[in-house]
């Protein structure tokens, strides 16, 4: 039998109650850019996560729980130089525009 709207949407409440409590968090609004929004569902899709920012937050509360020795390696961490070239920046443009893949 089909959960109606009302049932799925108790569902969640509880599970993101469980979630809070399980890392001892309280329920704030995570405000994000559009982008950032958009990479990490990307992410989520592609790696099958459920739910981002359970991902995220724990990977951000774990490394600022770690110590010195440990996170200084992700400050460290070399970033890749990315080259937009011009075919991809009218291709970014173009999407900007109608949110469409070229």
């Amino acid at each position: 039998m089909a959960k109606s709207n009302a049932q799925l949407q108790k569902d969640k409440r509880a599970k993101e109650k469980a979630l809070l409590e399980r890392i001892g968090a309280e329920k704030r609004s995570l405000i994000v850019s559009k982008a950032l929004d958009d990479a990490l569902l990307i992410l989520g899709e592609r790696h099958d996560f459920e739910e981002w920012q359970e991902t995220i937050s724990t990977i951000v509360i774990n490394l600022a729980a770690a110590p010195s020795e440990e996170s200084a390696r992700y400050a460290t961490m070399s970033r890749p130089e990315m080259v937009v070239t011009e075919k991809w920046s009218r291709q970014l443009e173009e999407f900007a525009k109608t949110g469409a893949e070229v």
